[in-house]
């Protein structure tokens, strides 16, 4: 009987960590979808040229370049107290655009942009640290699928209900309402308190943390292989789509609802089942599996686009599809990527996979807003796939040599908890 209840409470702290990871991430990524979903919509509405709001993701620097502080992270004070003082700081940055508005202001916002990014970004590391240490080999499956499911509620309102508050009371109101939305979700933090247990304290001299360790983990740069040559094929599919659907004549509060509630909804479920494949398939298998989704849907797209006979309705549908897919791939990578960190620096290792992803997407969405100019979007959505088709050749070597260097330490296939 006493095992019994064991396992219960066992059970119900499990959910409690996924409910408050999923709470966090929610908070976290209401900065970035904005920054990098929402406002080229709007950009492009108001008629800057693809090629320009391409270049547009060097606002998303600050989470390409985390891994040069998220030592400090790993070094000093706890995640949640990193997490408290980032909300605070993206809090008082959505306050101070509201006087910003792009169309007059758009080298102001920029410089408010990069700042907020900067504290988004290092809640993200603190974040992503949290989270790796709160699960094991039995719950990382589904931490990375709550995790996920959390981000896509962040991105209903950051990338979503963002586009219909600015579509019907202007740019100082929606500002506005992301400050008000992110103190709201601030709530889980408060309530992270014991989520980890406190990290070991090291003998001086007995391992340094920093990048050197990161790359000398043959686990971590094994399976990094991988995720560069597929994160370009998403990233490069995914870049465009808001400017993409805005082209095809859908105005901007549709846009938010179908990118927002749309998009939430099928990112949510496709995580929560994302989580149960990653749970019984394994993560191998599982990324596999996503990766020949998204390479499907985005060849779909190219060949209704080579075709001219594209309607917005199936353009929709394919791209919610596809949002559900890339959903699915970020639950199966992300388990592997915590899987592939050194316990003792679990903020640098998983900052350093992020930051490279964050430089991947940077160059995928410059290439991606110069290719879909010259060439068109049938060319653009071709070569994404192309990428995510060679990613899938490359899989069975570069993450089972992954997997084999993890296995002393973590097992491939995640059991139930």
């Amino acid at each position: 009987m006493s095992t019994a209840f064991t396992n219960i409470v066992a059970r119900s702290t499990t959910w409690t960590v996924l409910g408050l990871l999923a709470g966090l991430y929610a908070a976290q990524s209401v900065t970035g979808s904005m920054v990098q979903t929402a406002l080229p919509v709007v950009l492009r509405d108001a008629g800057m040229p693809l090629d320009q709001i391409g270049y547009l993701a060097v606002l998303f620097l600050p989470w390409a370049l985390k891994f040069l502080w998220a030592p400090l992270i790993d070094r000093f004070l706890t995640e949640r107290s990193w997490i408290l003082v980032c909300q605070v700081g993206i809090i008082l940055c959505f306050l101070a655009a509201t006087a910003l508005p792009p169309q007059t202001h758009m080298a102001w916002l920029a410089g408010v942009l990069l700042v907020m990014g900067v504290f988004a970004a290092t809640q993200d590391v603190a974040t992503d640290s949290l989270a790796v240490r709160a699960s094991d080999a039995n719950s990382r499956g589904l931490a990375s699928g709550a995790s996920t499911a959390g981000a896509y509620l962040g991105f209903l309102i950051g990338g979503g209900l963002w586009l219909v508050v600015y579509q019907h009371a202007g740019w100082a109101v929606s500002m506005a309402s992301m400050a008000g939305f992110v103190c709201l979700l601030t709530i889980p933090v408060f309530l992270s308190s014991g989520l980890a247990a406190p990290r070991e304290r090291r003998v001086v001299g007995t391992h340094r943390i920093g990048l050197r360790t990161t790359f000398a983990n043959r686990t971590l740069t094994q399976g990094l292989i991988f995720l560069v040559v597929y994160q370009v094929g998403i990233r490069m599919g995914s870049s465009l789509t808001g400017p993409y659907l805005v082209d095809k004549g859908i105005v901007l509060d549709m846009i938010g609802l179908l990118r927002g509630a749309g998009g939430a909804v099928a990112g949510f479920i496709a995580s929560s089942l994302g989580a149960l494949v990653v749970q019984t398939a394994g993560i191998t298998r599982s990324i596999v599996i996503a990766a020949i989704l998204n390479a499907a849907l985005l060849a779909a797209l190219a060949v209704v686009e080579f075709a001219n006979t594209v309607s917005p309705t199936l353009a929709v549908g394919i791209l919610l599809l596809q949002v559900g897919a890339v959903a699915f791939s970020f639950v199966a990578l992300y388990a592997a990527m915590m899987n592939w960190c050194n316990p003792d620096q679990t903020a640098t290792d998983f900052a350093a996979l992020q930051s490279i992803d964050a430089i991947l997407a940077i160059a995928a969405a410059s290439v991606a807003g110069v290719l879909g100019k010259a060439f068109g979007y049938g060319w653009l959505f071709s070569a994404s796939a192309a990428f995510i088709l060679v990613a899938i050749l490359l899989a069975p070597r570069t993450l089972a040599a992954a997997r084999h260097g993890a296995r002393n330490s973590v097992p491939e296939k995640v059991s139930k908890p």
